[in-house]
């Protein structure tokens, strides 16, 4: 399942070397995927670099393999490229040489993360706002459904609600993306906190919030690091 951004949908070891090889699939066409470009472009960058810190210390560097039905848009490639994956479209391998030329991490994680968010301000008629990030936090919560009854909502509205958290963040205090090796999800954001470097983890915070409720409401972690000192 696309979706399943926790885990990996297959995991092989090579009993030659050890390497671990990753496989996820997406059975979606080309043109569903370009229909969800923003939400694609991020549960794709989730799903290859969970896997890698998969393994265990001193392992060999996992390969994670992405199945498409048939072959994917420029974006997919390059967003597999940056990541580190490789293709296999139907019977076919897309060499890495036939790849587009990767582009920094942090540069695609940047471009990812802000026009999913644009796109949520576009879905609930708002801004990227703490007024918007209200409105998206409440009507996201009202559509939300649980891990255990429909994956693909669960992941949506958490990405989609951890990312307009997290550019609302960093709109006002800086900061970039990264990737980290704990936590649920792979990514965080590294921005500032009262004048001094700070890790914040939005995506986290959003898993928090629909677990638990308005005692974990997103909107207190923005409120919170982007008010002055």
């Amino acid at each position: 399942m696309y979706s399943s951004l926790d885990r990996a949908d297959i995991a092989m070891k090579s009993p030659t070397d050890g390497t671990v090889e990753f496989v996820q699939t997406d059975h979606r066409s080309a043109e569903e995927l370009e229909q969800d470009r923003e939400l694609a472009s991020l549960f794709l960058l989730i799903r290859i670099l969970h896997p890698k810190r998969m393994v265990e210390p001193g392992s060999p560097e996992p390969n994670v393999r992405c199945v498409f039905t048939e072959r994917p848009p420029e974006f997919i490639r390059e967003i597999v490229a940056s990541a580190g994956g490789r293709i296999v479209f139907g019977d076919q391998h897309i060499p890495d040489d036939d790849l587009p030329s990767p582009r920094p991490l942090d540069q695609v994680l940047a471009n990812a993360f802000h026009a999913l968010a644009v796109s949520v301000a576009g879905e609930f008629s708002t801004s990227l706002t703490l007024e918007g990030l209200s409105i998206v936090e409440k009507q996201i919560s009202l559509e939300f459904e649980p891990l255990d009854e429909d994956e693909i909502a669960y992941w949506s509205a958490i990405v989609k609600l951890g990312a307009f958290a997290g550019e609302l963040i960093r709109q006002n205090n800086g900061g970039r993306w990264i990737k980290v090796e704990t936590g649920t999800l792979p990514l965080a954001l590294e921005t500032s906190f009262r004048g001094n470097p700070a890790s914040v983890n939005p995506l986290g915070k959003a898993i928090k919030f629909f677990d638990n409720g308005p005692e974990d409401s997103v909107i207190s972690l923005v409120k919170l690091v982007t008010r002055e000192p």
